[in-house]
């Protein structure tokens, strides 16, 4: 089974990942704070890592930045921003994708599979 940490302050979203990605295998934990999120992921060691963007505390790109000098998994933003800046902006911080939340479920497990398989394959760390 794979693990993941969620960054997500919505609860709702949270849970509706958490419940659909654990029918398929993957474990999510749930962080619901960006400032605390970095102690979590390098406590729990998880396989990939989803932020969301609006986080309070440290929003998720600089803390896509902030984790990737230490976490050498897949880092995925899922967010509802929908803007090339920000595409590129997440990417160019070290994200491995940005996925938007109104992406299929399907769809996201898919993508969020792929990820997983490369970094099993150690395939995963771009470089800001």
């Amino acid at each position: 089974m794979h693990k993941i940490v969620f960054v997500e302050d919505d609860a709702d979203v949270g849970k509706l990942i958490a419940a659909y990605l654990g029918k398929h295998d993957i474990e999510v934990l749930v962080e619901p704070r960006g400032d605390s999120a970095q102690a979590r992921i390098a406590q729990e060691q998880p396989d990939l890592v989803l932020l969301d963007i609006m986080l309070p505390g440290k929003d998720g790109m600089t803390l896509c930045r902030d984790l990737r000098p230490q976490f050498h998994g897949p880092i995925v933003l899922l967010t509802s921003l929908d803007s090339d800046m920000n595409h590129i902006l997440s990417l160019e911080m070290g994200a491995n994708d940005y996925i938007l939340k109104t992406t299929p479920p399907a769809v996201l497990l898919a993508r969020l599979r792929l990820h997983l398989r490369q970094g099993a394959a150690g395939m995963t760390t771009p470089r800001p």
